[in-house]
This record gives C-alpha cells, structure tokens and sequence, in this order.
C-alpha cells in the first residue's frame, strides 16, 4: 500500500489542508502545535477507526463537521482509492478510476481495508496500529517498561494467541451442546423400546373389536326392520289422537268465551244501573250548583280590587316613614349648625397654642437629625472594630504560616546532592543485578552439566569428585553471596535517600512559597494601620451624643403637656367647612317635608274609595262555602251521567253475543262426542310403549357397533404409530453413533486448539525476534550485540555474554530495540508496509539521533517498507530522507 495524499478539513487545527506524499521515507517537520500528529491521528481514524477522544473534540472549533480523505494506491490490484470519513456518519470508498463509491458504511468499509492492508480476518486493527503501525507520541517504548501481565494483554491480542484460548474454550460449549443431543437420542430410544413392548397386545385386542363390529351390524339390521313396522302402527294412532285432542280443544274454547260473554252481559247491566244513579243526583243538586259557581266567579272580580287597595295602602305606609326619617334629619341638621358655631369660638382660644407646637416640632426634627448621624458614627466605630479583629486573626495566621514554612524548608540546599546520589545508586544497582543474572545463570548450566553428563564445563573433562547425578554448590564452588550482600546494602541506602530526596522536594516546594506570604503579611498590616485613622475620625463625629439625647427628651416632654393643639385645630376647621353643606341639607329636607305631607292626603282620598270592600267578600264567601258540597255532588257525578245513553247500546249488544255463543257450543258438543267413539287410548299408549323399546334396543345396538368400529380404528392407528417407532428407533440408534463420532472429534480439536496458543506465541515471537535482531544491529552498527524478543514479550539485549534488561537501556537504546521490534511485528502480522514514527529520536544523542535516520532511510531502500513517515520537531532527519513535508499554521508548507 502507497499512500499519495491526505486532505485535512476542520480537523483539529487544519482548516483545510492537502499533504501528497511519494515512496519512500517523508520527514514531516514543523514546530510544536503545528498539527503533526494530527496526520497520524487522521490515518488511524480513517484507516484503521482509532480515535483516542471524540469526534468533537477532533473536529475544528467552531465548525459544524470535520472530513478526512486518504487517498491510496493498493498494493492488490494496483489502482488508486479514496477513503472519506467525516465527524458525522459519513464514511465510504471511492474508486477514483470509475468515479463511483464501492463500499460504503462502516462494516463494508472495514472490510475492503483489511482486504487491501492484508490484514487476516480476526486481527484486531486498532493493537496493530497502536503497537506497530503508528504508536503514539511518547509510548514508543512504554509498554516494554510495563509488567510481564501488562505486556501478555498487549501483545497476546495483537497475535491473536488468545482468540486459539477463546476458540477452545467455545467448543466447550460445543461439546456440552453434542453431549446433550446424544443424552436426548438415548432418551429417545429408551421411551421407543418401552412403548413398542405393547404391540402384541394392541394387535390382539384389534382383531377382537373387529369380530365384535361384524357381530353388533347383523344385530342393528334387524332391529331396525322391527322399528319401522312399529313406527306406522303409532303413526296412524296419533293423527287419530290429534283429531281428537283438536275437537276436544275447540269444544272446551267454546264453553271459556260463553262464560265470558255471559260475565260481561252482567257487567254492562250494572254499569248501566250506576249512569241512570247518577244522572238522578245531578237532577236534585243542580240549582245549588249554578249559585256556587256564580259566587266564586264574582269572588275572582273582587280579587283585582282587594289588590288594588294594597298596593295603595304599601305606598302610603312608605310616605308615613320617610315623613318621620326626614323629621329626625331636620333635627340632626339644627344640632350641627350649633356645632359649627362654638368651632368658631374655639379656634380664636387655641391659635396661641398652635403657633408654640410648631417651634418644637422644628427643634425636636433638627435634634433628630444630629442623633442618627451621630449613632451612625458609634456603628462604623463598631464595624471597624471587627474588621480590625478579623485583620489580626488573618496576620497571626500569616505569622503561623511563615513559622510553619520556615520549619519545614530545612534542609532544602541538600537536594541537588540527594538527586545526584540516588541516580548513582540507581546505575551501581543495574550493574550488581546484571552481573548476578549472568553468574546465577552460568551456575545453573554448570549444574546441568554436572548432573546430566557428569561433565565440568570449565575445564572441559569429567569430573572424579562427584557421583553420577549429583552435585551441589558447595562442590562446584560458585557463590554470589557478595554481590546479593551488596545489593541489599544499595537497596537499604536506595530506600533512606528516597526519603529524604522526598522531604527535600517537599521542603523546596515550601521554600517557594515564602517571599508571597511575607507579601501577605506587609499587605495586611497596611491594610489594618489605614483601617485604624479611619476608625478615629468617625469616633470623633460620636462624642456630642449624650447632648442631644438630653435636649431631645425636654422638646419631647413640653409636647405632651402641650397635647395636640394642632389635630384641635384641624378638626374645628373641617366643622366650620360644613356649614353650607348643613344649612343646604337642611332647606332640601324642608321642601321634602312639604311635598311628602301633599302626597299622604292622596292617598288617604284613595282608600276611602274601597271601605265597602271587606263587607261584600265576606257575603260572597259564606255563599261559596254553604253550596261547596253541592258543587261537588255534581261534578262527581256528571261525566258518568253522560255516559247513559251508551250504556243502553252496549248492553243490547252483550245479549246478543251470549245467544250465538250457546248455538255454537251446541254443535262442538256433537261433533268431539262422534269423534271419540272411534279412538281407543288404551292399545294408542302399549303401541308406544313397544316402539320406545324396539328404539332404546336399536340406538343401544348403534352405540355399541359405533364404538366397536371406533375402537377397532383406534387400535389399528395405535399398530401404525408403534410400526413407524420401531423405524424410527433405528434411525436413531444411526444419530447415535454420528454424535458420539463428532463427540470425539470435537474433544480431540479443542485439545489441540489449547495446545496450540503457546506453540503459536512461541512460533511468531521466535521469527520477530530474528527479524528484530537484524534491524538493531544495522541501526546500532554493532554485530556484536545480540536484541531478543522473549516469550513474556519482554526485550533483552546480550552484550559481552551479559543480558542486560530492557529497563537498563539507555534511553536511546530503548528506543532502538522498540523501534525494531516494532516493525519486525508489522512485517509479521500483515502485509502492510508503512509505518508512522512520532518523535522517535527521544533521549537519544546527536550520534544515534543521526545513526537512527540514517537506518530508517536504509529500510524503505531494501524494499522492506514501502512507505515510512517519519514526524519530528527538529533537522535530524532532513538529509536522510527521500522526501520532506513541512507543516506550519493551517496549511502545509
């Protein structure tokens, strides 16, 4: 894969802008912040979906959705590809030749990449681009600094080693699964094999309901010939019967209605009787009748009248009160003209004492005004007084602080020293313990040796001292006891001067930050010595206090004997200002008077009209009430004594109904007599009787034949079924014996899968560590150092017959060993080759720094890598690189 060109549009500090890049090694340079590792971060996003934060965050401030392209051309089929993503949820592949997208989301997407990255199907990409790909700025080497536990997570996903646990331990289940089938096949066979042990009986028992059948359909046939012959003999009785039965109804109809007719003949005779009663009354009552109605209706005219004369009599009782209302304002208003007149006399006596209460009212405001200015004065003394306090409480506190502070920096000049000696301890540890490893290592192949072979590997001849097989330290002579005793010392020293180099960074820390405090401290006393000239100015506006309080409490005291003369005053004047209104009320009320006495002579005139009324409603009542039974007499009686004349033509009609109803009933007598001389009931009920038991016998005979012939089916379904379990049953004696094949194929495949993780771990770190080896001897120029990858992932470096740990590398050395493990990966794992190194030259002096450009260029000219980026802030690599692209602002160079 060749990337040519990647363009950046509002992504991170990049508004928009185009990198094109050759074959090759690129440098990418610019200074801090001109967005660099921003290329990268594009590529593993886009290439790879690697995003350490969000697409937010990736995205420039301030724009809406940021958009990356990476342009390629595959090393599969030559021709070139576009990849656009953007901060949204666009994402796709552009075929540049066709012009047309070929995959578009992320599943299509990621697949055709690891199709084009040769990347195998499983491999996770996000490790590969974090461990060998593009590892990010400042990690280069970490994760060879951590743990074996941390490395094994690291790596151990990156060459899938664990998806061979992951595959054994999910044909676990698999295996479970198959066990389980072959529990259901037997238990299939054992319920198959339990129901076939019935099917002689079953056979049996079918060809007995089968004789049985046969036997019950000669029974049923002649039965059923005997009930039909019996069935027309009953037949012809019951339409004899029903003729019968018919005659006898119509007969028995007959006799109801002339029972009824001869009912309702009486019925109509007594009503009858009652109209002609009633029309006799209505005769005796009916003058009385006529007086009554006459008096009410002359009771009704003098209603309208009586009304009439209340409604004069309310509106003269109204006149009569407001008459006495009015009097009683007349007398009210006389009062008040008499007090306005002593109001007057009454203001001349006071105007001597109003003048007086306005002079102490002016003196006691003045006073008042000089009291709250001078009590505010007393206030702001309080109020600095505590603001005072507060500002002692804060410079004692200060003092405390500067106490404290000075205490703890003793001891401060020691630490330069302290940090030098605990790097010297750090670098005489890494030797002892390096040469330890060596010796412990030499003594266990000696050991080996002497136990195995019986030979001495140092003198190269057998050895006469030992018996075959056995062999101690003692005898051999190897002890490391000095250098473990000097280890331990440097340890014990290593722990006492961490301590104090602690106490030392926390006492320089502390030091710091005395010259603020004793700012602090000048501030605050300049704050509380002007606080204190303030205080004693207001202090001084609070001394006339007693003074005025006194002069204050005379004024108040000759006001209250003095009393309100003003409020007095006030009062008379607004009693003098209603005399007009009084003298008015008072000539209104008079002419109201006169008018209210004119209107009550009216209406007096008015009710001497209806003095005769009373006397005439009572005459008319007592008439009204003497004739009242007589009225009710003959309304009750009126409506049924019109009614006479109906009752007549009806009762004519109820005789003639009876008359024709005994003719009738006649004739039916006759006729069901006739009929029922040929109808014998007797022999009707044993017919019957005979029939409802040829039919109980032959519907008996039906059911018993019906469940014969059910039974028979039954059995015959029953012999099928248990036929089709027995083929069945061997078929699954041959499933049986299929899954306990694949019950061991699948045992034999997850065992082989378990074995298989280390020996797979094993086989790529062995073909990387070669590969890796190679690479540190061209970039460190030294054929003589052997780098080795171990199975913990871990990196050791064999120099003079001594490993040195990665951790006692140098950092420069450091750098190299991941640099070329790192890429020895890459060419492992996939067929990509292009690598992105992030400020590689880390801890490394201006020789390596150069060394390490100039193997980097060394590797794109054998063709291993196609394309390597190298971004750095400084010039190293600018002479030994095919191409350089330099980065500044927004926008490339």
């Amino acid at each position: 894969m060749h990337i040519t060109k990647i363009e950046l549009e509002d992504i991170k500090s990049h508004a928009n802008a185009k990198f094109e890049f050759e074959r090759g090694t690129t440098a990418i340079t610019g200074e801090n912040g001109a967005g660099k590792t921003t290329i990268i971060e594009a590529v593993a996003w886009t290439l790879f979906d690697l995003l350490d934060y969000k697409k937010e965050d990736f995205t420039r401030r301030g724009a809406k959705k940021g958009v990356v392209n990476v342009t390629f051309q595959s090393g599969i089929d030559e021709r070139e590809y576009r990849i656009y993503r953007d901060t949204g949820t666009g994402y796709y592949v552009y075929d540049t030749q066709l012009k047309i997208r070929i995959a578009e989301k992320k599943e299509e997407v990621t697949r055709f990449l690891r199709q084009h990255l040769g990347v195998e199907a499983g491999t996770d990409l996000e490790s590969l681009f974090r461990r060998a790909i593009g590892v990010p700025q400042g990690t280069f080497t970490a994760i060879f600094l951590e743990s074996p536990t941390e490395r094994k997570k690291a790596f151990d996903k990156l060459l899938k080693v664990e998806e061979y646990r992951q595959g054994a331990e999910k044909l676990r289940e698999t295996a479970r699964y198959i066990d389980n089938q072959i529990t259901a096949v037997r238990e299939k066979i054992a319920r198959a094999e339990g129901e076939l042990t019935r099917f002689e009986q079953v056979e049996t028992e079918q060809k007995t309901y089968a004789e049985q059948a046969k036997t019950l359909t000669e029974d049923f046939e002649k039965l059923n010939a005997e009930t039909t012959e019996k069935r027309g003999t009953v037949k012809k009785f019951d339409e004899t019967e029903s003729t019968v039965i018919e005659l006898k109804s119509s007969r028995d109809k007959l006799q109801s209605e002339n029972k009824n007719a001869e009912f309702v003949l009486k019925q109509k005779e007594n009503e009858k009787n009652l109209a002609f009663a009633a029309a006799e009354k209505i005769k005796l009552v009916e003058n009385d009748y006529k007086i009554h109605v006459a008096a009410v209706g002359d009771l009704k005219n003098l209603e309208a009248k009586r009304i009439e004369r209340d409604l004069v009599r309310t509106e003269f009782n109204k006149i009569e009160n407001r008459i006495v209302s009015l009097k009683a304002e007349q007398k009210s208003c006389g009062d008040n003209l008499k007090k306005v007149a002593e109001a007057r006399e009454n203001i001349v006596k006071i105007e001597p004492q109003v003048r007086e209460q306005e002079n102490l009212e002016k003196q006691r405001e003045t006073l008042r005004t000089d009291l709250a200015n001078v009590k505010a004065a007393e206030n702001q003394v309080s109020s600095f007084e505590e603001k005072l306090k507060h500002l002692r409480d804060e410079l004692a506190d200060i003092n405390n602080k500067i106490k404290t502070a000075e205490q703890k920096s003793v001891g401060v000049e020691n630490f330069e020293v302290l940090q030098k000696r605990d790097m010297e301890i750090i670098g005489e540890l890494a030797k002892f313990r390096a040469v330890l490893e060596r010796d412990e290592q030499f003594e266990r192949e000696v050991l080996e040796s002497l136990i195995k072979n019986h030979f001495c590997p140092i003198v190269s001849q057998k050895c006469l001292n030992l018996e075959t097989g056995k062999a101690s330290e003692t005898q051999i002579g190897l002890k490391n006891g000095d250098g473990k005793a000097q280890i331990a010392v440097l340890e014990t020293e290593q722990k006492t001067v961490s301590a104090k180099l602690m106490q030392a960074r926390e006492a320089e820390k502390t030091a710091a930050g005395l010259p603020a405090l004793f700012e602090d401290k000048d501030k605050t006393t300049e704050r509380g010595k002007k606080m204190r000239e303030e205080q004693e100015t207001w202090r001084a506006r609070a001394g006339n206090l007693s003074k005025i309080t006194f002069e204050l409490s005379e004024i108040e005291t000759k006001s209250n004997v003095l009393g309100n003369p003003k409020a007095k005053l006030l009062a008379f004047e607004n009693e003098i200002s209603r005399e007009n209104e009084v003298k008015e009320k008072l000539s209104q009320t008079e002419q109201n008077l006169a008018r209210l006495e004119s209107e009550k002579g009216e209406f007096t005139q008015q009710l001497s009209q209806f003095e005769a009324l009373d006397a005439e409603w009572k005459r008319l009542s007592d008439e009204r009430d003497k004739t009242a039974n007589a009225h009710r007499e003959f309304l009750s009686n009126e409506s049924l004594a019109k009614t006479l004349p109906t009752r007549k033509i009806e009762l004519a009609d109820a005789q003639t109904a009876v008359e024709k109803l005994k003719k009738d009933l006649a004739r039916a007598e006759t006729n069901f007599e006739t009929a029922s001389k040929d109808y014998d009931r007797e022999r009707h009920l044993t017919e019957k009787a005979l029939l409802l038991e040829a039919e109980k016998r032959l519907a008996e005979t039906g059911a018993n034949l019906e469940n014969a012939k059910r039974y028979e089916a039954q059995l015959a379904e029953e012999l099928n079924r248990l036929a089709e379990t027995r083929r069945a049953m061997q078929a699954e004696f041959l499933e049986k014996e299929r899954l306990e094949k694949i019950s061991e194929a699948t045992a034999f495949i997850r065992e082989t899968l378990k074995e298989a993780a280390p020996r797979v771990a094993r086989n790529y770190v062995f073909h990387v560590s070669l590969e890796a080896n190679q690479m540190f001897r061209e970039i460190s120029d030294n054929a003589e150092r052997t780098l080795k990858w171990t199975e913990d992932y871990g990196i050791i470096l064999e120099e003079n017959g001594y490993d040195r740990p990665f951790i006692n590398l140098s950092g420069g050395e450091q750098m190299a060993a991941a640099l070329s493990v790192r890429l020895a990966l890459l060419k492992q794992l996939s067929d990509v080759r292009l690598a992105f190194f992030d400020e590689p030259t880390t801890n490394m002096d201006a020789a390596r720094r150069e060394r390490l450009a100039e193997q980097i260029s060394h590797i794109t000219e054998r063709k291993t890598f196609d394309q390597l980026f190298v971004i750095s802030h400084d010039d190293t690599f600018e002479g030994y690189v095919d191409n350089v692209v330099s980065v500044g602002g927004n926008e490339p160079q």
